[in-house]
């Protein structure tokens, strides 16, 4: 405990703010946050808006995510990488390869066996496997690369287009 409370002052952190970093990065809540290292509830917000404004809260913040990062080995490259073979799997590469059973599927490449969710028996005793759909993973590449654009269009009472802005917004996809 002496240790930690050595480099939290060597961060130039008070112990109170060295448990509001790790308590954000729990679930980026920042108010729950101020109330879980210690601050009252009912200024816990006001808290956290002032420790997120503090140079060294922001910077300890910043370096605890990149040490996360780093220990999950998760990055921008490897979600997409992952997204891209949920998005483009061959299911003719599956077709090829005879799959009798579960333990089969360790023999299909990783660009396919990624694709992989779940796997059962059918009715006649047949060895099947469900895979991911892609389209929610296209979706989430096309929004990441700027394909598909957010369009508000106001809808006046009627139903109809309205201009000036009327009282529905729409967003189309």
């Amino acid at each position: 405990m002496a240790a930690d409370v050595e480099e939290v002052r060597a961060r130039g952190l008070t112990v109170r703010q060295a448990r509001f970093v790790a308590e954000y990065l729990v679930d980026l809540n920042t108010t729950q946050a101020a109330i879980r290292a210690g601050y009252g509830a009912g200024y816990a917000r006001r808290h956290a808006w002032k420790l997120l404004r503090s140079a060294r809260v922001r910077e300890a913040i910043g370096q605890a995510e990149l040490a996360l990062q780093e220990r999950a080995k998760f990055s921008q490259d490897r979600v997409i990488a992952e997204l891209m073979r949920l998005a483009f799997y061959d299911v003719g590469t599956i077709a090829a390869h005879p799959l009798k059973g579960p333990e089969d599927i360790a023999t299909l490449p990783v660009e396919v066996r990624t694709a992989v969710t779940g796997w059962s028996w059918d009715k006649a005793g047949n060895f099947t496997v469900r895979l991911a759909a892609r389209t929610p993973s296209l979706d989430l590449l096309a929004r990441h690369f700027g394909l598909l654009k957010d369009v508000k269009q106001h809808l006046g009472r009627d139903g109809k287009p309205a201009d000036p802005p009327g009282l529905y917004t729409v967003v189309v996809r």
